[in-house]
């Protein structure tokens, strides 16, 4: 496994000699709709902090399928925390700080305008106590 996000995982394997492609199974069933001919796959459209089950098996040339690896666990990112506030409260929570009368994001240091009631943002959080402006992507 090299890296997953909240809704995907990343998978790499080493090469099986005389393999033609590979079959990659999620929690006992097939994932891939054709064979895989690389050693990597990435499988989309995954829940947000769930746990799966991967195994890997290789396809000969008369695409006859066989032993299933070992089986490593992926578990997906926790869906990220967005809040959409004016830029006054996004600071009370301490989502954003201002300097000077403007407003920049913690952790990012985006700028997102006049320290006041009236500017609103979206702030999507990617880490502790860092948050990025994510106008229209929540």
């Amino acid at each position: 496994m090299t890296g997953t996000t909240d809704t995907g995982a990343s998978l790499s394997w080493n090469a099986v000699p005389g393999a033609t492609g590979y079959a990659v199974y999620r929690n006992g069933t097939q994932a891939n709709t054709s064979a895989v001919t690389g050693t990597t796959y990435t499988d989309s459209g995954l829940t947000a902090g769930t746990t799966y089950s991967y195994t890997v098996a290789a396809l000969d040339s008369a695409g006859t399928v066989g032993t299933q690896s070992a089986p490593v666990n992926a578990t997906t990112a926790a869906a990220a925390a967005c809040f959409t506030d004016n830029n006054y409260n996004q600071t009370v929570a301490g989502r954003a700080h201002q300097s000077g009368g403007y407003v920049y994001a913690n952790g990012s240091n985006q700028a997102m305008g006049l320290w006041n009631v009236y500017t609103v943002h979206t702030l999507k959080q990617t880490g502790t106590n860092t948050y990025v402006v994510a106008d229209g992507q929540c």
